[in-house]
């Protein structure tokens, strides 16, 4: 009987039915084989942003390959960006050098309805339509750059996201932390250019219907051959007036008081005030309902810009767009109220800059 069962034994093992061997390799180890160890117990060997197979390492390239598409959108808008300031930069000169030709002559004198007069105001008239066109593209623009941050940040919380899904190696984790560091900085960057194109934007709608309301009067001052009252403001587009403070102007007895203001930045609005009926209304509440809109809680600057001999005027003025902005919706206590001292100024001028 015993022998028997030796022979049995001996048999399973020829047919490999039983593990009398240690070296049999037809039987899997139960750690699993050397490469799957070194796969999960160091992940370095699927470093240097390579696909590492798992659920998450999916997620992780289709973030790089959306990143990547924001990335370009980005760069295009700023390009549109840079050839739209370019664009009004140049119909500015132009239309400057146009307006300060007829205020000359109308100075100097000349004849009623002279048509060469005329035809001047018609190129300053083709100017503003550009204007227009202009504010448009940059308005169009503004939507762009808003959906590329609002792209940006949905992806920037779906990184944040990824880092709870289960089943991931470490490899995935270094990848998703650079990434998010990526798209962190893209979003700082898209959110700078979107403020600058919407605050460049408004500025030259009202910059557009200033300069029309200016040809308007123009036209009646040339119907009549004198100069009248006239609109005039010299505001560039790309760097608002930059006044040499020598004094901090203080309203003194005003309701509302004056500090020390810096304007080397670009307004929201401006207008100049070389006549007391300079018609800025439409320009003023085109440039803080929109800002309005855009930040509810806005917190606006207005400056009040003189050579000093017309202080008072200035504050006057700035005193009461205060209170046209309190009426477009403005919160009171998010208006600042400052001044400017500039010796080479002609006119008072009231600048708005918004937080």
């Amino acid at each position: 009987m015993k022998n028997g069962a030796i022979k049995i034994f001996t048999a399973l093992c020829a047919l490999g039915i039983a593990g009398c061997s240690s070296n049999d390799s037809s039987f899997p180890s139960l750690v699993g084989t050397e490469s799957q160890e070194n796969i999960y117990a160091d992940s370095s060997n699927v470093v240097n942003g390579s696909y590492t197979g798992t659920f998450v390492g999916q997620r992780v390239a289709a973030f790089r390959q959306e990143l990547s598409q924001i990335k370009q959108a980005h760069k295009s808008n700023e390009k549109v960006f840079q050839k739209i300031n370019t664009n009004v930069a140049n119909t500015s000169t132009l239309y400057q050098k146009t307006i300060s030709a007829v205020e000359s002559k109308l100075q100097a004198g000349t004849t009623p309805g002279n048509p060469n007069m005329y035809a001047m105001l018609q190129q300053a008239q083709s100017n503003v339509q550009t204007m227009f066109a202009n504010a448009n593209a940059l308005d169009n623009l503004s939507t762009k750059t808003a959906n590329a941050l609002t792209s940006v940040n949905y992806l920037e919380n779906s990184i944040s996201a990824a880092f709870n899904i289960s089943g991931a190696v470490d490899e995935d984790h270094k990848q998703l932390r650079e990434l998010q560091d990526q798209a962190v900085r893209m979003a700082q960057k898209i959110s700078a250019l979107n403020e600058n194109v919407t605050r460049a934007a408004n500025f030259q709608q009202q910059n557009a219907i200033q300069s029309s309301q200016e040809v308007n009067a123009l036209h009646e001052s040339v119907k009549t051959g004198n100069a009248g009252t006239v609109l005039t403001r010299q505001i560039s587009r790309h760097a608002a007036p930059t006044p040499s403070l020598t004094q901090v102007a203080n309203s003194g007895n005003k309701p509302h008081r004056y500090a020390e203001a810096s304007v080397n930045r670009m307004p929201l609005f401006s207008v100049r005030f070389k006549s007391e009926n300079v018609d800025y209304h439409d320009g003023l509440s085109t440039a803080v309902k929109s800002a309005l809109t855009r930040k509810p809680n806005a917190v606006f600057e207005v400056v009040a810009i003189s050579n000093g001999n017309s202080q008072t005027q200035a504050q006057k003025h700035a005193s009461k767009i205060f209170n046209e902005m309190v009426a477009l919706g403005a919160n009171a206590s998010n208006i600042n109220l400052n001044a400017k001292i500039n010796e080479k100024s002609s006119t008072s001028e009231v600048m708005i800059f918004v937080k």
